[in-house]
């Protein structure tokens, strides 16, 4: 266990973040997360309740962060302990699906916050940011102090756990079974189903024990999630009048009248950490919130705010559309909209397309940088009287990256740009490919041939050298996910090329003295088998030397998620969307034919795709022996049957 060191200004000891994870791989991506968003703490991991239990009292942790998903036994009377033993600390729970009416109609009122497997992790650092940071000057709010029954049910919930939880509360008894996430009978005194579960619900605090749920459980309940949001109502307040009188006199008297802004996010948490920040920063802010595009652009509409926040992917429709909506109508074409989300590639041409996006920022995003790009907009003049949607326009964009670190300006372009890819397709790995006929697809305009293509089609001849006909294709990779096991070992990798361009090593000399070895070559329609293998592939020489790509090894963490699994579940990491990371992979090929034009000059390779074992590599300079062994499966073909995403899968 790493020993937490001292602060140098102070010589206290740096505060601390318990983890309660199962997963080593889970472990390693939520720790490097929490490094990142909470820079100032110490992260300790615990891979038991026990442990977990022991490492609070060492520590006194601010903030726990518990996966409770598988569940764990016990975690009901933990939760009791750590709200007893750090009555002020929060609690960030991980878990499957909880009831998304019941969080939204608790707000941040109850003592345990919730996020949802698989999440973003500009979600999970809002609310960590959230929880570290505003939430620590408001007393009450989010507090394990406060920990309540309905709490203790969410958890259940959220763990898909099948449990009989036993309550006990001054002098009344009650029990609750919950089986795969769902309460399904209650009983106190001589209460039985909903009406005991509505009469539990307002037990402030109770002693509370597990037992294993009996084989055939009663089932007296039929909707308990009807029942809880009836109970809002009936709740016990969990902060007294007297701490709210004493601890927020001010706030209940006080209306700001400052600025207006709408911040429109599909995640609750993210909403709530950007309200909390930017009104500690200015508290004359007026900040109203939206939870989709539809509920957002009502609530611009009706407000005519100074500023909008808007996230680009929203469940109803995106970002982009509601900006355009915007322009179209006289009344709101004028407001600034500050662009926010983790799909940067989307959100920079929206920016570039659209006048009133003036501003974005990159998930996941620290507070600070949110406040400083915030106050920077709003002091801004932008200019719309002359704009409309029709006209082109490049704005300059006031942005700010996460890190707060210029970005390197990007490398000039090879000197053959690949060719863009055209609308995705996926291919039914069931059905069979249709045969790709001998005639020489032609090749987009900006790619040059030795020889322009004469009207006669090519003609193929078969290729039979003496000295051997062996290929070792190179493309280069982007990395769209990872998957790790629960031991850190390397699982499925999915990625699509780069670049359209690629190499090929040729083992004929013979054919080496018509195609040089320095030439690119440009991917080609794949034919596919029955199983969805590749069966051949086409490349199409280009006129200049190739210009390798630079492989990237960092990979940045965008989003984290558990995918089941026969034995152990693996964890999947997705890129924050920023450079991604790239890399090199080989493939073991045989010249089957060559496609030559009417003047003699090749026109196309055909090459046999013998074997789906492939080798992959960061490092392009290292020997090919030494990279590691993929077994190759392709996801998608585009509109001209060419390769843009596959799915490597380690192999011993």
């Amino acid at each position: 266990m790493p020993v937490r060191s001292k602060s140098s200004t102070t010589g206290a000891p740096q505060p601390t973040i318990l983890l309660l994870e199962e997963y080593d791989a889970l472990a390693a991506a939520v720790t490097s997360a929490l490094k990142k968003f909470a820079p100032k703490h110490f992260a300790v991991l615990a891979r038991s309740v026990a442990e977990a239990e022991n490492l609070s009292s060492r520590h006194g942790p601010e903030l726990f962060v518990l996966d409770v998903d598988p569940p764990w036994r016990g975690i009901s009377s933990f939760l009791e302990k750590i709200s007893k033993a750090h009555p002020e600390a929060r609690a960030l729970v991980i878990g499957g699906a909880t009831p998304t009416e019941i969080l939204a109609a608790r707000e941040s009122s109850g003592a345990l916050q919730f996020i949802e497997k698989p999440f973003e992790l500009a979600a999970f650092g809002a609310s960590v940011q959230a929880l570290l940071g505003p939430w620590r000057k408001m007393k009450g709010r989010g507090m394990l102090g406060a920990l309540n029954v309905l709490d203790l049910l969410l958890v259940h919930c959220a763990a898909n756990a099948s449990v009989s939880v036993q309550l006990q509360s001054r002098r009344k008894t009650g029990e609750i079974q919950v089986a795969a996430g769902q309460a399904i009978h209650a009983a106190t005194g001589r209460l039985k189903g909903e009406d005991a579960l509505a009469e539990m619900l307002q037990w402030s605090r109770a002693h509370v024990t597990e037992r294993k749920l009996p084989p055939s459980p009663r089932r007296t309940i039929s909707n308990w999630r009807t029942v809880v949001l009836e109970s809002f109502g009936e709740l016990e307040p969990q902060v007294s009048k007297a701490e709210i009188a004493e601890e927020e006199p001010e706030a209940e008297a006080r209306h700001p009248t400052g600025r207006k802004i709408v911040v429109v996010d599909d995640t609750e948490m993210l909403l709530i950490f950007a309200e909390d920040v930017l009104s500690i920063a200015d508290p004359d802010l007026q900040i109203t919130t939206a939870i989709n595009a539809t509920e957002g652009l009502r609530e611009i509409e009706r407000i005519i705010p100074d500023l909008v926040l808007l996230d680009y992917s929203l469940p109803d429709f995106n970002g982009d559309e509601l900006c355009e909506r915007l322009l179209e109508n006289e009344r709101t074409a004028r407001i600034p909209v500050l662009m926010m989300s983790g799909h940067v590639p989307e959100m920079n041409a929206t920016a570039r397309r659209l006048p009133n996006v003036v501003a974005k920022i990159e998930k996941p995003f620290l507070s600070d940088a949110l406040v400083e790009l915030v106050q920077r907009t709003l002091a801004a003049e932008h200019q719309f009287e002359s704009l409309t949607v029709e006209e082109p326009f490049e704005p300059e964009f006031a942005e700010l990256e996460p890190e707060q670190e210029p970005k390197p300006l990007p490398s000039p372009p090879p000197p053959l740009p690949p060719p863009p890819l055209p609308p995705q397709k996926k291919i039914a790995v069931e059905a069979p490919r249709r045969a790709i006929t001998p005639t020489l697809a032609p090749a987009p305009a900006h790619i040059e041939r030795h020889t322009p293509p004469a009207p006669a089609g090519p003609a193929a001849i078969r290729v039979a050298p003496t000295d051997g006909n062996a290929a070792v294709l190179g493309i280069f990779l982007e990395v769209l996910s990872m998957q790790l096991t629960s031991q850190l070992q390397m699982g499925a990798i999915r990625a699509r090329p780069s670049s359209l361009i690629a190499s090929l090593r040729l083992q004929s000399a013979t054919t080496l003295s018509a195609i040089p070895s320095e030439l690119g070559f440009q991917l080609g329609p794949a034919r596919l088998n029955g199983n969805g293998r590749i069966s051949t592939l086409r490349l199409i020489p280009t006129a200049k030397p190739l210009q390798p790509t630079q492989t990237r090894t960092a990979f940045e963490i965008g989003g984290v998620a558990l995918i089941p699994n026969d034995t152990r579940a693996r964890v999947q990491l997705t890129p924050a969307g920023t450079t991604p990371m790239t890399m090199e992979l080989f493939a073991h090929l045989e010249l089957d034919a060559v496609e030559l034009s009417t003047n003699f000059q090749v026109a196309q390779l055909i090459l046999n795709w013998k074997t789906d074992a492939v080798r992959v590599t960061l490092n392009p300079k290292a020997p090919e022996q030494s990279a590691a062994k993929f077994e190759m499966h392709v996801l998608k073909l585009d509109e001209s049957d060419r390769i843009s995403e596959l799915l490597l899968n380690p192999l011993k």
